[in-house]
Formats: structure tokens, C-alpha cells, sequence
């Protein structure tokens, strides 16, 4: 073995790769009525106070990871499961109006069996999707619909990698199906509005490269407006002693937030604007929006608007 042919080697794995990808795109331009059910299923769950459990074991569960905290850093519901944990009491983190979604390239993982056996008479799901690899395999038999992730033989690791099977390709096809899946359905969510998705990411990811790009662009911004004198300062006018989340100063991208809205009205608010006006009174979007964290984490109860600054003002009083 040469340094040439390592590289050789490199080269042509990552032409492999790319021709896998390229087949995975081209299956899916004759499957429009398959994807569009697909998200339909997918979006009603998160419009209901449902959310997105994602399960697998190896490789699949750590694509399963990235992709949850894809959809969570969108303000998508979602979280990660793993099937030997389920059967020692996670499986209670599954709701009724939530939806399962099973990753395995196989289709055949002993694990994900096991687990989907037991949550059908345990806690049934809205619905139960099989990422998959395989056309036919045991795994369909627990799914409601199936996101098919094709790996025809000739772009099968044991085929490119001289009888290695470790997972490469079909990680990759993978996660980049799924990463195409939250973009997807996150327009959906936000019903279209691009703008409000990627304001809501901004706000959502402040650490990083990115956060401090997007820092950078907020400080621009602020400097430019202070200039223009659009920005009052005029902090020392007000109580430092305000309730919590409460604006202490007057907030200059303030909406009216009905007591009695719905989830969706709520969520589409609270990222658009960084006040929050409820029966008279101002609230930080971002304060709202960890109430709204710990409410999700919560039992299940029924959202209200209402519940929200109830229990802060419970916690509150109780600190």
C-alpha cells in the first residue's frame, strides 16, 4: 500500500458518496404524493402539541441526535430516544399525539423491534414512521409510512469498501434525507414565512460561529438605529423591581399576545417580536419562550397563554 493509492482511495470514496446522493434525488423526484403525505402526517402532530421522537441504536442514533437538535434549534418539537432505555421507563417520554420515528439503515435492528413491540399496547403513538434503507424488512411492519433512504447494491459499503462494512455511505444518505426532512417541515411550521424561521434560529442560537455572526449583525444594527436617535434611553424611569419576564423599559418591537391564544399564535409571536403585551402587561419573547421550554417538558397538559405566566408567577412567589 501507497501513499498514491490511499489517496486514490480518498478520491474515489467521496465520488461515491456524491453518486449515492445524487440516486437518493433523483428517487424522489417521481415520489411527490409520498413526501407531501409524509409531511402532512408529520406537521399535524407539531401543530397539535405533539412532538417528533426520534429512535435508533449505533450510527442511526447519533444521526438521530443531530437531527433533533436540527428541528429543536427551528423551534420544532423533538427528542431523542433510545430503544434499550425505553424498556427501563423512557417509553413514558412517548405521548399519545406524538410521533415516532424509527431510524435504521437495515431495517432489521433486533433493538428497534423489541422497543416497537412493546409501545403499541404501552403508549401508542399518533403515528410511527421507519427511516430506512430497505425496501422490504421486519421494521415495516410496526410503521404507519416509511421515509425510504435507497442504497442500491452497487453503492453498498460492502461493495465500495472491499467487504468492510462499516457504516459510510448509508450515513451519510441518511442524515442528509433527514437534515432535507427539517428544512421541509419547518416551512411548514412557520407556514411559509422564511423570514420569521431564520429570525427565529438567530434567537435560538447565539453561541458559536454562528452566534457571533449573527452578534455582529445585531450590534451593527443597534448601532445604526441609535444613530438615526429611533432607540429611547430611557431606563432609569422604571420600577428595577418589575415581575419577571415583565419589560422594564419601554420596548420598542412590542406585540399584542391574546390571553387566550392558541399555540401556534403563540409561538408565531413570540419569535417575531422581543415584547410580548398580555392583559396590559409586557413580557421579554425570550422569557416567554423558556416558560414555553419547561411547559413542553411538562406532563402534557393543554397550552394556554395563561398557564404560562401562572405557574412563573407561582415559581416566583415561591422563590
Amino acid at each position: 500500500m501507497t501513499h498514491a493509492n490511499a489517496v486514490g482511495t480518498f478520491q474515489e470514496m467521496l465520488q461515491q458518496h456524491a453518486r449515492a446522493m445524487t440516486y437518493v434525488a433523483v428517487h424522489y423526484e417521481t415520489e411527490t404524493e409520498t413526501v407531501a403525505a409524509l409531511l402532512a402526517k408529520l406537521h399535524g402532530v407539531l401543530v397539535s402539541g405533539g412532538k417528533l421522537v426520534f429512535v435508533g441504536c449505533g450510527k442511526s442514533f447519533k444521526i438521530a441526535a443531530k437531527t433533533v437538535a436540527m428541528l429543536t434549534s427551528l423551534g420544532l418539537a423533538a427528542a431523542l430516544l433510545h430503544p434499550t432505555e425505553a424498556l427501563h421507563g423512557d417509553m413514558g417520554l412517548v405521548r399519545r399525539n406524538d410521533a415516532v420515528l424509527l431510524c435504521s439503515s437495515s431495517g432489521e435492528t433486533p433493538e428497534l423491534a423489541v422497543f416497537a413491540r412493546q409501545l403499541a399496547p404501552a403508549a401508542p403513538p399518533e403515528a410511527t414512521v421507519l427511516v430506512t434503507g430497505a425496501h422490504t424488512c421486519s421494521l415495516r411492519a410496526f410503521a404507519d409510512a416509511v421515509l425510504l433512504v435507497p442504497q442500491p447494491r452497487r453503492f453498498q459499503e460492502a461493495t465500495l469498501q472491499h467487504g468492510l462494512q462499516s457504516p459510510t455511505v448509508s450515513t451519510t444518505l441518511m442524515l442528509a434525507t433527514l437534515d432535507c426532512l427539517c428544512l421541509a417541515l419547518s416551512e411548514l411550521y412557520f407556514d411559509g414565512d422564511l423570514e420569521q424561521r431564520r429570525y427565529f434560529f438567530k434567537r435560538m442560537h447565539p453561541g458559536g460561529g454562528i452566534g457571533k455572526t449573527v452578534m455582529s449583525s445585531q450590534q451593527s444594527a443597534a448601532a445604526e438605529e441609535a444613530r438615526r436617535g429611533d432607540v429611547a434611553d430611557d431606563a432609569a424611569a422604571n420600577d428595577a423591581a418589575a415581575p419577571p419576564g415583565v419589560a422594564p423599559i419601554p420596548a420598542v418591537n412590542v406585540a399584542e399576545l391574546d390571553a387566550d391564544a392558541s399555540e401556534l399564535e403563540f409561538l408565531r409571536t413570540a419569535v417575531r417580536c422581543e415584547w410580548c403585551a398580555v392583559d396590559g402587561a409586557r413580557y421579554s419573547s425570550h422569557w416567554l419562550q423558556q416558560r414555553y421550554r419547561e411547559w413542553s417538558a411538562g406532563p402534557g397538559a393543554a397550552f394556554s397563554v395563561r398557564a404560562l405566566l401562572a405557574v412563573a408567577a407561582v415559581a416566583a412567589t415561591a422563590s
